[in-house]
């Protein structure tokens, strides 16, 4: 009896000890991970906390270059459903354990999507770590104490992107290209030790699609910007595995057809369970192969680009005044009447130049001035109701030059301004287009004065100024869906002109997502808070065709109000 009691003690004994021995290896083994996670070598610490986790090498490349010392920012676009959010989850978990002083904030487009959907992954991962960090897992954050926190900022208020003040601090933006996120991009960098943007890339302008370079924006590549290093990758459907290794989420064969063991199923037939069991998703929650499929065969361009291949689209309707697309049809409409006209003028055909001329009629003009004889040009737009009809580009550093062209240009369309009767729109921005417009008035000339930083006296309530206003009313005229639709509209067919109309965005004003400005044309008078980069930047030149168009547009608009008046 004593003998048996000995021994259970013994065993119990013996148990604890290696109870013990295990306890102090493993956690040996976690502070050596920890030590190497700190100097950037983050797979040890990985295994040994999610031991059974299966990531992309794009997902290591997200981990891995957030915790690479020399890279400060990761900013991800990918493909729907790739998991971006997950390697996130995993980051921001991995961040808040290996450093005692780690400040963790997450936002997105709304506080409860954050709360959702961002937070939801790293609530995921936290459960599922061996060794469980210090601190207090809540519905919506961590917290261990003052210096040491995950929480959550809502993105209707600036208040908390501000004071984050520690020596690791992380900023964690999801679909990053939210418009109420645009100007909590500056404030979160001026704190951020370390910064992870994520979104799919649907946007053409905004923080998000500024931070990858101009060219070659859908490589995956480290840049160096006014932060240092930047990571920037992208993440195609063909990345997934599960799309590499052809995993379905339902038993239907998708488009193409699909083969497995032997048998071919072709498109839309059913799958057997047991060949379906063979493919089922190796990585949880990412995009299939089925799934992949159907969105890369999409008819919409868009939907292919962006949410199949995470590439950034050509056009961005929830961001862009003008869209390419809705230039096609005025440039198409302008080369037949311009061919027509050529063939009439050559030939001295009068009737038909006469009724060409009503096609498209010259009712207004607008004018962009430049002074510099060797930099950007002076830019007249010569149209009417149903399109522009020329743009007349010249080089004086005269402005009494400048003055005597534009009025030897209106002559030459049959037209003496000197009548006040067509009027012309100029910029009077910048000290140049009042010493044109102010003689031009003196000699009778009927001048619109247009100010770009003026309150817009059309819709105040969208326009969060008139430059706004005057983009914003040529994006409705060129609309193919819009209120003219049924109105055709002619365009230059000028290379220049249309990359030049298609670069400005919507920059919102309030957190409505109504109001809005637009891409300033330059860095002078620019707002201090704007980030992004200016038309210039974009282009590598001033709008000046695009300025001139939108200007006689707008004496056009005037000239029929007066009409209605007299009327």
């Amino acid at each position: 009896m004593i003998l048996n009691h000995f021994k259970n003690n013994s065993l119990i004994r013996i148990e604890q000890e290696n109870r013990d021995r295990l306890h102090s290896t493993r956690e040996t083994e976690l502070n050596a991970a920890i030590g190497q996670a700190r100097s950037g070598k983050i797979r040890p610490f990985v295994k040994l906390q999610w031991p059974t986790v299966k990531l992309d090498h794009w997902q290591w490349d997200i981990i891995e270059s957030l915790f690479n010392p020399t890279i400060r920012r990761v900013f991800v676009k990918g493909n729907t459903g790739c998991r971006k959010g997950a390697a996130a989850g995993i980051a921001c978990c991995m961040y808040y354990h290996i450093w005692n002083d780690a400040k963790i904030i997450i936002t997105r487009d709304s506080m409860k999507m954050a709360q959702k959907i961002a937070f939801g992954e790293v609530d995921k991962w936290w459960r599922q770590m061996s060794f469980k960090p210090p601190g207090k897992l809540l519905t919506s954050g961590v917290y261990d104490n003052k210096q040491h926190s995950i929480s959550l900022a809502n993105p209707q208020h600036i208040e908390g992107f501000r004071g984050a003040h520690s020596s690791h601090v992380l900023f964690w933006f999801d679909e990053a290209t939210a418009p109420n996120l645009e100007d909590k991009y500056k404030l979160a960098n001026t704190q951020a030790k370390k910064f992870l943007a994520l979104s799919n890339p649907s946007t053409l302008a905004g923080a998000f699609r500024d931070t990858f370079p101009i060219e070659d924006p859908d490589k995956t590549q480290t840049i160096i910007d006014q932060y240092g290093k930047t990571r920037c990758i992208t993440v195609s459907g063909w990345e997934c595995t599960n799309v590499k290794e052809k995993c379905l989420e339902q038993p239907v064969a998708p488009l193409g057809g699909f083969k497995i063991a032997g048998t071919f199923y072709s498109h839309g037939a059913h799958i057997i369970k047991e060949h379906f069991s063979q493919c089922q998703p190796i990585i949880p929650g990412q995009t299939c192969y089925d799934e992949f499929m159907a969105l890369l065969n999409d008819s919409d361009p868009l939907i292919r680009n962006v949410y199949a291949l995470g590439k950034f689209p050509d056009q961005d309707p929830a961001k862009q005044i003008i869209l390419q697309s809705w230039l096609v049809e005025p440039v198409k409409f302008w080369n037949r009447w311009n061919q027509l006209w050529r063939r009439a003028n050559a030939g001295k055909h009068k009737i038909a130049l006469k009724y060409l001329d009503q096609i498209l009629p010259v009712e207004g003009f607008g004018l962009d001035v430049a002074a510099s004889r060797y930099g950007d040009s002076s830019v007249l737009a010569v149209g009417g109701r149903y399109g522009i009809r020329a743009i007349h580009e010249c080089q004086f550093s005269d402005t009494q030059q400048t003055m005597s062209w534009v009025l030897e240009t209106a002559l030459a369309y049959g037209i003496n301004l000197k009548q006040g009767n067509i009027p012309i729109a100029i910029d009077w921005g910048g000290g140049y287009g009042n010493a044109v417009g102010d003689p031009l008035k003196k000699m009778n000339v009927h001048v619109i004065e247009v100010h770009g930083n003026a309150t817009s006296d059309l819709d105040s309530q969208k326009y969060a100024n008139k430059r706004a206003e005057l983009y914003g009313e040529a994006g409705r005229r060129l609309d193919p869906a819009g209120d003219f639709r049924m109105i055709p509209f002619g365009l230059p067919d000028n290379e220049r002109l249309r990359a030049e109309l298609v670069a400005p965005a919507k920059i919102y004003a309030g957190h409505d997502g109504e109001k809005y400005y637009i891409t300033p044309k330059g860095r002078r008078g620019t707002d201090e808070n704007y980030t992004g980069k200016t038309i210039r930047e974009l282009l590598g030149r001033s709008p000046d065709r695009a300025d001139a168009v939108v200007y006689c547009l707008c004496a056009l608009r005037d000239q029929q109000r007066r009409h209605l008046i007299v009327a």
